[in-house]
């Protein structure tokens, strides 16, 4: 009798079900794992050994054992194969009772106890979508998995206690199914203390009203000014203005982050949009994905969330190419010999730059001390049809050390600028239910007559366009007026002059 039990392994972000069968027989003591395992696969033999020892439990020393991992052309990673792989081993002489609708993952310490793994919520979806309704696996890792309804979710901390549940004597102790409804993966925490609050910020009001804009229609921005006047500040204020995630967008950055190994605290949903700001010296793979088994990269660890930019044309322009995809589309194609995957990059691209080489090209106290040829190399760093996805530019001034040292009074607080943006949002979602509302003559003719004198690309016009809207719905309005137009292009004027 061959027992088998279903696991899970981690292609991309996601999962694919697997068959996990093992052979115990007489014959000269070997313990092999065919299937493709990798290293950590293969590992798991000297855990499985002493946690099986350790447990009080009988490992068949003097027995053939060879485990297969079937789909058999299917690469398996990762450690969650452990206490399925020792439950094959076990079930025959222990007389173990697996249910087929049950999948099973985690790592087994040396004593037994069994450690969380990564992947776990795309392990449960997977579940769900091949009708397997149990899943047992580490209690660190319940929390993520209880995203996911329509799974009875048993959480297993060491295997003595699991070998003990299946036991078909009934001897052991029926684990508790975990109460995923009664956890915190129902309700999100309030949102954390922002790392800086637009109330910090004294002055540059056209920034912070760009970085509104950005947030409440998920824009792309870049902002372009001297050293030291709060580029990277305003932009991890914007990271404080974003709405929280809903349901289905807290499973898509949780089954990201978990299949990465990035979750914060092992097992915990993500809560909150990411915010990521990869220095200028990463390379394409760290930005888009890569490695053998495809790991993702920046722009997909930015979903939901922000990608910070900052010293924009620092970073290498072929890495800097790899953005015009995700940015028009919201997805990245990473193609590899053995695999093909499609990772979500739906991110808000916040980038920050200087005007020249010195900093100091539009700085109103420093005189720029650049050539001529310097400040043209400089702006070539990037590339026109990458300027042409960006939906806003605007210009970060320096503010005076006066004004810094006598602080303001009553500066509108990030939590002020969130309300506005949520409600932004909301206007958008009910203002999608209803007919397109198409732009007045007079909205149109000026939109175009703009258009035409700033030689916009067709791209770049329906930009300004998504932008007019998005002030629109800061504003409540049903229509895009002549104020909301206007206030669009002054936007598009720093891109161009």
């Amino acid at each position: 009798m061959i027992t088998t039990v279903h696991s899970a392994t981690l292609v991309g972000l996601g999962a694919y079900i697997i068959s996990i069968e093992a052979e115990v027989v007489s014959g000269l003591a070997n313990f092999t794992i065919v299937g493709l395992p990798d290293t950590r696969v293969q590992e798991a033999r000297e855990r499985i050994r002493s946690a099986i020892k350790q447990s009080g439990l009988e490992f068949p020393y003097n027995f053939r054992i060879t485990v297969n991992l079937a789909p058999a052309d299917v690469r398996k990673e990762g450690t969650g194969f452990d206490v399925p792989i020792a439950l094959t081993i076990l079930g025959k002489n222990l007389g173990l009772v697996i249910p087929k609708h049950a999948l099973i993952a985690g790592e087994l310490a040396l004593d037994g106890t069994i450690r969380g793994v990564r992947g776990v919520l795309a392990y449960a979806l997977a579940a769900r979508d091949a009708g397997i309704t149990e899943l047992y696996i580490p209690a660190d890792n319940c929390a993520e998995a209880g995203l996911v309804d329509g799974l009875d979710i048993y959480p297993i901390h060491s295997l003595r206690d699991l070998v003990g549940h299946f036991s078909s004597s009934g001897e052991g102790v029926r684990l508790t199914p975990y109460n995923s409804n009664a956890s915190s993966t129902r309700t999100a925490p309030p949102a954390p203390p922002a790392e800086v609050d637009f109330s910090q910020i004294i002055g540059n009001a056209f920034a912070k009203r760009a970085l509104e804009i950005a947030a409440a229609g998920s824009h792309h921005l870049i902002m372009n000014g001297p050293p030291g006047t709060g580029k990277t500040m305003l932009a991890r204020a914007c990271a404080g203005i974003l709405p929280p995630l809903s349901q289905q967008e807290m499973i898509e950055v949780t089954q990201i982050y978990s299949a990465a190994g990035l979750l914060v605290t092992a097992g915990t949903p993500m809560y909150h949009r990411p915010f990521r700001s990869p220095h200028h010296s990463a390379s394409a793979s760290a930005l888009v994905g890569g490695g053998r088994s495809v790991h993702p990269g920046e722009l997909t660890l930015a979903h939901r969330g922000i990608l910070f930019l900052d010293e924009l044309p620092e970073f290498q322009r072929p890495v800097l190419e790899q953005l015009r995809q995700p940015l028009e589309e919201g997805w990245i194609h990473v193609a590899r010999a053995e695999h093909s995957h499609k990772f979500p990059a739906k991110f808000m691209l916040v980038a920050a730059q200087n005007p020249c080489p010195c900093g100091f090209a539009t700085d109103s106290v420093r005189e720029c001390t650049c050539s001529h040829l310097e400040k043209r190399h400089y702006e070539k760093k990037i590339s026109g049809p990458l300027l042409d996805r960006i939906d806003l530019f605007c210009e970060v001034v320096r503010t005076s050390v006066a004004l810094l040292a006598a602080g303001a009074e009553h500066l509108e607080t990030s939590a002020e600028i969130r309300t506005r943006v949520c409600a932004a949002r909301s206007f958008a979602l009910q203002r999608q239910k209803l007919p397109d509302a198409a732009l007045t003559p007079k909205v149109r003719e000026q939109m175009v007559s703009a258009a035409e004198k700033l030689h916009l690309t067709a791209r770049g016009f329906m930009r300004l366009v998504r932008v007019s809207r998005t002030i629109a719905d800061l504003a409540c309005s049903d229509e895009i007026t002549l104020g909301h137009a206007s206030e669009a292009l002054q936007y598009r004027f720093t891109a161009h002059t």
